[in-house]
């Protein structure tokens, strides 16, 4: 089984390859999301696909891309397209072919995430009351006493990653937290959720077999914790979840499960990349001692961080029906990428939109989503960049990378950094006679 998974993602490729230079000629671009340049730096394949193409047919891929902002916007929200593939059988019948009997019962059972009214309704009111904006608000004192103790254990290292000492640990704890998971697990589950990730967009069967089990072990895992709390269900929001279910109609196991799966993995994923991102952004161009001047400017620069470089680079929808999209035509069941990053980089959206600026008047970006989708933890994820920038550049007022050019992650749908090594520039000096003697 494995080797045809292997032969038939070979083959796979060298078509997409193929095909991309078929298209590259007939339009001037071409999207093939799986060419490691693209990891690397998209944005001026994203600039050109709007400048020739904004709405633009990838015979590689074989999905409409979309870069221009007011349509990002316009398809996020408009009731002719979807995020549920479950209503057309043609590639419903392509993707349980491959699946075994857990993986379908998983597929059948989506969470909100890729779920269209009226499921996605009853599920998001549902989740939304663990994210009432009073109560994210109020955990502030638990996000800045989580960023002190990451912080701490770093104060007298002259060089550190800032990916492993905060951008991971601080999300993962709080939404751990919130769904009352125990501080014994948080290693694990990171683990689990970082190899589901790296799952899309690949075709690297080993690293696609790594996410499988990574989604069946979390199953599991919410499985367990699931069946321990029922007798007792707490104010987290896996009790919450629990009590619902025990409702009646309101929701299922398998949708309990999937729920506890998606609010954990995208509740800690996205907010790691956006610190990771925005440490090196501040960095790299320049303006770390700038916001550590003004840091009033900490949550406009977030926003900055959000258009610049968007965690989440694209998200998919269907075509609900046959139509016509500013000229192109599209089909029933026609899978669209929607260019978050592509989007966020128009200039009728963003004036100079290649220049990395905090202090720019207003952000236009779409990284949180659009619509009826719009996330759910989007308030979450500004309080804790929020907290984790204040307490950053109060603590250290020198940072300097390390690598000038680090390395970005091959995944071209969630951009960031796995590791962002960076020195502080006093400390280092401090210590340099010292070492020096030594």
């Amino acid at each position: 089984m494995r080797l045809r998974q292997k032969i038939e993602f070979k083959v796979r490729q060298a078509l997409a390859n193929g095909l991309s230079l078929v298209e590259r000629g007939l339009h001037g671009v071409s999207l093939n999301l799986l060419d490691p340049a693209l990891a690397r730096d998209p944005y001026p394949l994203y600039n050109r696909m709007r400048e020739k193409a904004p709405v633009h047919y990838s015979l590689a891929m074989r999905v409409w891309w979309v870069t221009k902002f007011e349509y990002v916007q316009e398809i996020l929200r408009d009731k002719r397209f979807g995020s549920d593939v479950r209503k057309f059988p043609d590639q419903v019948k392509k993707i349980v072919a491959n699946l075994d009997d857990e993986q379908r019962e998983r597929f059948e059972n989506p969470s909100m995430l890729s779920s269209d009214p009226p499921d996605h309704t009853r599920l998001r009111k549902l989740v939304s009351q663990g994210f009432v904006l009073k109560f994210i608000q109020s955990l502030e004192p638990r996000i800045r006493a989580i960023v002190e103790s990451c912080l701490r254990r770093v104060d007298n290292d002259p060089t550190f990653d800032v990916v492993d000492a905060l951008a991971k640990p601080l999300p993962a704890v709080v939404i751990a937290e919130m769904m009352g998971l125990p501080e014994t697990d948080h290693a694990q589950f990171q683990a689990w959720s970082e190899d589901l990730i790296e799952a899309t967009s690949t075709n690297d069967i080993e690293t696609v077999e790594k996410g499988q089990a990574a989604e069946s072990a979390l199953i599991a895992y919410f499985r367990d914790m699931v069946e321990r709390k029922r007798s007792a269900p707490g104010d987290d929001l896996i009790g919450m979840l629990i009590r619902a279910e025990e409702e009646g109609d309101k929701l299922t196991e398998r949708e309990l499960y999937n729920t506890c799966l998606l609010l954990l993995v995208a509740g800690h994923e996205t907010t790691t990349r956006l610190i990771g991102n925005g440490v090196f952004l501040l960095l790299h161009h320049g303006r770390w001692n700038e916001l550590r001047a003004h840091p009033e400017r900490i949550p406009n620069a977030v926003e900055e961080m959000l258009r610049f470089e968007p965690p989440v680079q694209a998200t998919q929808r269907f075509v609900l029906e046959d139509l016509d999209f500013h000229g192109k035509p599209m089909k029933r069941g026609d899978s669209i990428l929607v260019s978050i990053a592509g989007g966020n980089r128009d200039p009728d959206a963003n004036a100079d939109p290649d220049t990395f600026d905090i202090g720019r008047e207003k952000v236009n970006q779409v990284s949180f989503g659009y619509g009826i989708h719009l996330c759910i933890g989007a308030s979450l994820a500004r309080l804790e960049a929020k907290v984790a920038f204040e307490e950053l550049l109060g603590r250290f007022p020198d940072l300097a990378l390390c690598n000038p050019e680090p390395q970005w992650g091959v995944n071209p749908i969630f951009r960031g950094h796995r590791e962002l090594w960076v020195r502080q520039v006093r400390k280092t000096a401090e210590t340099a006679p010292h070492a020096a003697h030594a």
